[in-house]
């Protein structure tokens, strides 16, 4: 199950390990980032066992908390960065609501984000990863190609919600001319705790096409973390001994991306914003949405008058000070933050972050 020795003209399956993880959602942050440091466990487990497993991840958030309170998991990490066994992806501080954070908000999710990733992990990032907002504004294919990022990994709306995308891999392109390479994740990014995952490799081996002959089949436990299961590398194992007419490989979205431009193959453009999903969400939890914008433009003035002081009257820049508050900011534009869809009492820690 190797990518290396896949015939280049077979239909491919990428399946991708993933563990989705919502830092917050019904549950508060403590929790969140608590199941993260079990399911990198988990992940680094599973390497452990199964040769050329592949695990996927993103949200650089989470990686600096692993970092401050669990040195010797980060630096197994780091390990298997360099081995090309952890592959992050993303970019960004988190994977935020799509609409809603000003342009702003957005550039400072991939400044921090690939900063760190960069400092902490010697990676450049180049594919897209919001795998689970609520919809995407038309404008980010300018912002993730000026940061040095090619492709795209979403999956709202579905099919049934925006019918008139042209299919699962499309070039998307933004009013100023920017183009990513994007791809709608077919049913979930999940595959949950039981047999599943057979009828999902077999639904997505009936998507394949010769307009798209590779495809990415995401599998592993999530909302809460978890990550992929020995059963589910147990049947990627027996699918990819008993498939005939395709190739199901251990991948990862960065591979995948690879293949398929390797093919040549021309893809239609599509010129829109991704919508709609949860449309509810963006009327509910006014505070949320108004905490966020005033913080994003107390901020931003705070750098210039501070930039202002330090030019005109020697005054020190806040450099730490200001760090610190835009990290609260991009943790508190996670969808399920944003988009007023976590419990109460998620809302009382954001309030006071903000």
């Amino acid at each position: 199950m190797n990518c290396k020795h896949a015939a280049n003209n077979r239909k491919q399956i990428h399946m991708i390990g993933n563990a989705h993880l919502d830092p917050v959602w019904l549950w508060k942050w403590p929790e969140g980032l608590g199941a993260m440091r079990a399911t990198f466990r988990s992940a680094l487990d599973r390497m452990k066992e199964t040769e050329g497993f592949v695990f996927t991840s993103s949200q650089a958030a989470m990686y600096e908390y692993v970092e401050r309170c669990d040195p010797e998991l980060f630096e197994e990490i780091k390990e298997r960065v360099a081995e090309g066994r952890w592959i992050i992806v993303g970019g960004w501080w988190v994977q935020p609501d799509c609409n809603i954070p000003g342009n702003e908000g957005f550039v400072r999710q991939a400044l921090y984000g690939i900063r760190y990733f960069k400092e902490k992990f010697n990676v450049d990032i180049r594919v897209g990863y919001n795998v689970d907002s609520f919809g995407h504004s038309g404008m980010l294919p300018q912002i993730l190609k000026k940061t040095g990022m090619d492709y795209y990994v979403f999956m709202r709306p579905g099919p049934h919600e925006k019918p008139e995308l042209p299919g699962r891999i499309f070039q998307w392109e933004s009013p100023d001319g920017s183009r990513v390479l994007a791809y709608q994740i077919p049913m979930s990014y999940n595959s949950g705790w039981s047999n599943g995952l057979v009828e999902k490799i077999e639904k997505t081996k009936a998507e394949l096409s010769e307009s798209q002959p590779l495809l990415m089949c995401f599998y592993g436990v999530g909302n809460h973390g978890g990550g992929p299961t020995k059963e589910n590398l147990q049947n990627i194992q027996k699918a990819a001994e008993t498939a005939t007419d395709v190739d199901i490989l251990l991948s990862d979205p960065v591979r995948y991306f690879e293949a398929l431009e390797a093919r040549g193959l021309d893809f239609p453009v599509v010129r829109d914003d991704l919508q709609h999903h949860a449309s509810g969400c963006y009327s509910v939890h006014s505070e949320i949405k108004r905490n966020n914008r005033k913080a994003e433009h107390g901020l931003v003035s705070a750098e210039k008058l501070a930039s202002l002081a330090g030019k005109l009257v020697g005054f020190a820049y806040p450099q730490r000070d200001l760090t610190r508050a835009w990290k609260d900011v991009l943790f508190n534009q996670f969808h399920d933050i944003m988009a007023g869809t976590s419990i109460k009492e998620a809302y009382e820690d954001a309030r006071h972050m903000h």
